[in-house]
Formats: C-alpha cells, structure tokens, sequence
C-alpha cells in the first residue's frame, strides 16, 4: 500500500493492486489539487470538480475518452437524527471508472471501502475490476440498512403512540423529520437506481451484477415506500381520531345543553318583569315548578341514554 501527499490534507493510497486491475482511494481533496489529479490519473477535469460540490446527487456519466464516472452519496452514519438535507444525511463518492484502474474519490474517510480493501486481499476474490466495482457500489448501498430499520422502528413508535397510547398529541417536530428522512433517502435510492440504468453498457458482459445492484436498491426503495405509505395512513387515522374526540365533545355538550335548555326557558320564563304571572306569589307554585323542572331532567338524561347519546367513539 503506497500513500502519497500532495497537499496539507489530499490523500492518495492505493488500497488494492491485482495483475489485471488496481484500486486508487483519493480522500480529502481540495480545488489546488484538481489538476494532480487530472494529470496523473488522466481524469476529465471538469467531472473531478463535480466531486467537491455538494450538491450533486447520484449519477452516471462517460467520457471523451471512454473512462465510466459514477457519482453516488453512502448514508453517514454520523448524521444527527434532526438533520434533514441530503447534505448532511449522505456523503459523496466518485467512482472514476478506466479499462484496468479504479479511483474513488470522496471527501471524509468511508469505513466501508477499508471494508471491501480488507476482504479483498484476504481472499482470491474480486478476481476482475467489475467484480471490485461490484462490491464497492453495494457496499455503498447497504449503507441504508441502518438508517431504513431506524425509520421503521420509528414508524412504529407513531403507531404505538396513535392505536396503542391513544395520545391526541404528536410531536410535530418529530413527524417532521420522519417525513423529509423518508423523503430524502428516497431521493438518493431513485437517482441510484436510475444513475445504474444509464450505465447498464458497462455492465453489457455481466447483465447479473447489475441486476443485483438496482434489486438491492429497489428492496431498500420498497420498504422506504412502505413506511412512508404506513404513515401517511396512520397521519390520516390520527386527524380521524382526533375530529372524532372532537366530535364526542361537541356531542356531549350538545346532550348537556338539551337537558338544560327547557330549565332555562321556565327560568327565563318567571324571570320576566309583569305584574301578573300564573302562580306568582304562590307558596306551591315554586315547589311545582321544581318538581317539574327534576322531572324533566330526569325524563330528558333517561331519553338520551337510551338513545345512547352518552355513549363515545373511545368507549
């Protein structure tokens, strides 16, 4: 393993070399270091100054003189459960592609290409570049696991929380970033997918590795989409649930103000100013008015249970 330092931070380290293909890892590179890296590895350099924008999402391109460059974003692990931007959710990673050499190329250290180097030269495998490519890209992919079962674990939390808890109150904040995490990483996975369509020609000799990648790529987009889907119907059932608590309040209040309401028409009614009421300076009227007033409580509470209007959805 050779290492060379062409300035205060670049790092180029040749991670695997095989009779028929080497592996070239270039880590930290700065704008000074675009023509190094066109010159000694013969790299088109406007697509190397696509490898510091952080914009970028993944793709495919092929250049002028027949080199493969692929552009993908692995999940990073370091990322805060808050964050909510492909920025800081993904980290980037150029695959510059030749006949017998590939270089990588990315900002902070990626633990899984140690990975892949480590397993290579322990065994016989990869024994072609295509082979190396292959293990490389889907180690990229599998980066997603993690942060996928992060997310379905968090969807049941909500579903926990909604039919289990019954809690009338979710954290708005929380549903927030679920939905951009969800959002975002579906992004990344369709643009993989599409990025590996357009470069099904150099895979034209070995149709069964790309097949493998974009079939890793759409299991991880399926259970995102399932997730997001789950949600979206489990976000409707809550808002249901809540028009009906909603519902059950208006209703008993509308029970309470039916049982009140002749009440206050016989109070309102011997409340008026006249001289001259039925029963007015009568020592049995008020006694026979609150007779009548208890009955019609009890006639009116015996009414509406029977009805059931007492009755709420949660009940």
């Amino acid at each position: 393993m050779v290492e060379n330092w062409c300035s205060n931070n670049l790092m180029i380290t040749e991670l695997l070399a095989k009779s028929n293909f080497t592996w070239i890892d270039v880590e930290e590179p700065e704008t000074e270091d675009f023509e190094r890296l066109n010159v000694d590895f013969d790299l088109p350099y406007l697509l190397v100054q696509d490898c510091l924008r952080p914009e970028h999402l993944p793709k495919y391109e092929e250049s002028e003189t027949g080199g493969h460059f692929l552009m993908m974003r692995s999940f990073d692990n370091e990322s805060h459960p808050e964050d909510t931007s492909v920025q800081e959710l993904t980290r980037k990673i150029a695959l510059f592609i030749s006949d017998n050499r590939l270089v990588t190329i990315h900002r902070i250290e990626l633990g899984y290409l140690k990975t892949v180097a480590d397993k290579a030269k322990k065994t016989d495998f990869p024994k072609t570049l295509h082979d190396l490519i292959h293990q490389v890209i889907l180690s990229v992919i599998r980066t997603y696991d993690a942060p996928i079962l992060r997310l379905q674990d968090l969807y049941e939390d909500f579903e926990h929380e909604v039919l289990a808890k019954k809690n009338e109150h979710l954290s708005t904040k929380r549903i927030y970033h679920f939905r951009r995490q969800v959002f975002i990483l579906k992004r990344i996975l369709k643009q993989t997918n599409d990025a590996l369509y357009r470069c099904r020609e150099y895979w034209e000799e070995h149709p069964s590795m790309i097949q493998d990648l974009r079939e890793n790529v759409d299991q991880l987009y399926f259970q995102l989409d399932e997730v997001s889907d789950n949600f979206e119907h489990l976000f409707e059932l809550h808002i249901a649930l809540n028009d009906q608590r909603a519902n059950d309040v208006m209703k008993i209040l509308t029970v309470a103000s039916s049982i009140l309401l002749p009440l206050n028409f016989i109070a309102s009614f011997y409340g008026m100013n006249f001289d001259y009421l039925p029963g007015l300076h009568s020592h049995w009227a008020f006694i026979i008015l609150t007779a009548i007033m208890l009955i019609l409580v009890v006639v009116a509470v015996w009414y509406f249970k029977r009805k059931g209007w007492f009755t709420t959805a949660r009940e």
